[in-house]
């Protein structure tokens, strides 16, 4: 950890109102998940949320983009395949733009990366293998993902916490792919664009298994109709192991049955992406523009 305490932006993919319905039904929104996430890290960091989606999701009174650390964007129940005449998703489009032009150093996960990328000139469609949950098995680092700062204490493969329906198929010029698996040929990548530098993952580090059983839940009769499970009960199950490991994480015996290892369990490992992206370039863009 470190003494310096920064300025980060988390910007919310959801509309507030859908916001407020995760809430109120147990569930917590994406910008929280990320602010927990950042606070386990940094927690001194100014963290404060915006949402991007809405109309009057505005910045704070006399805050400017270019006045902030970083900027992060997590994920969302909305999709761009299909989005093109919705503002709630066009909105997101052009903030992440501004983004780019003002500098800052940029983080996404899932919706985020999609944003991002669509954003710089890149393309998002439904994945052909359809939704990828739960967990991202054996995420692969690339030549260049191994040699990345973004992923500095990661092992070469890995899993991870993930939901998601749609994925980038095409990134923009000045993008590298660091990361991909057997569902999903980009997993993880950096964009470089407007003067802006984007490193983003398709998968959701800042979950824990909390929230992978709380979102279980919440999609389970999708999930048993796209043959995930065998019925509800099948689901809820699952979905219950995992909120008995989270609370008891010395249940090896459970870490076994449900094929997790310490790249989930631990969140010094989970979360090292998120760590590295605010050592390697949050920091300084604090030291360079302060």
């Amino acid at each position: 950890m470190s003494s310096a305490t920064p300025r980060i932006l988390v910007a919310e993919g959801n509309p507030k109102e859908r916001c407020e319905m995760l809430i109120a039904g147990g569930l917590s929104s994406g910008a929280e998940i990320y602010r927990d996430a950042l606070k386990f890290l940094y927690p001194d960091a100014k963290i404060e949320i915006v949402y991007a989606a809405d109309a009057n999701g505005l910045l704070p009174a006399g805050a400017e983009l270019a006045g902030y650390d970083g900027v992060v964007l997590g994920g969302s129940g909305l999709n761009i395949p299909g989005g093109e005449d919705d503002p709630r998703v066009q909105r997101q489009i052009q903030f992440a733009r501004k983004v780019f032009e003002a500098k800052v150093p940029f983080l996404g996960s899932c919706w985020g990366l999609q944003v991002a990328a669509v954003a710089a000139g890149g393309v998002v469609a439904t994945s052909r293998r359809g939704r990828e949950v739960a967990f991202a098995r054996k995420i692969g680092l690339s030549l260049e993902g191994r040699g990345s700062q973004f992923f500095e204490g990661k092992t070469d493969v890995f899993d991870s916490p993930a939901i998601h329906y749609d994925e980038v198929t095409h990134l923009p010029s000045g993008s590298t792919i660091l990361a991909a698996n057997s569902h999903c040929s980009i997993q993880a990548a950096t964009i470089n664009h407007a003067g802006g530098t984007f490193w983003g993952v398709q998968y959701h580090p800042e979950f824990n298994l909390h929230h992978v059983a709380r979102l279980i839940n919440c999609y389970v009769e999708s999930l048993v109709k796209e043959g995930f499970y065998a019925d509800i009960d099948a689901a809820r199950q699952h979905a219950h192991l995992l909120q008995t490991l989270h609370q008891n994480s010395d249940r090896e015996d459970l870490a076994w049955l449900l094929g997790l290892d310490q790249d989930v369990l631990d969140p010094r490992i989970r979360y090292q992406e998120i760590g590295n992206w605010v050592k390697r370039l949050v920091l300084p863009h604090m030291i360079c523009w302060r």
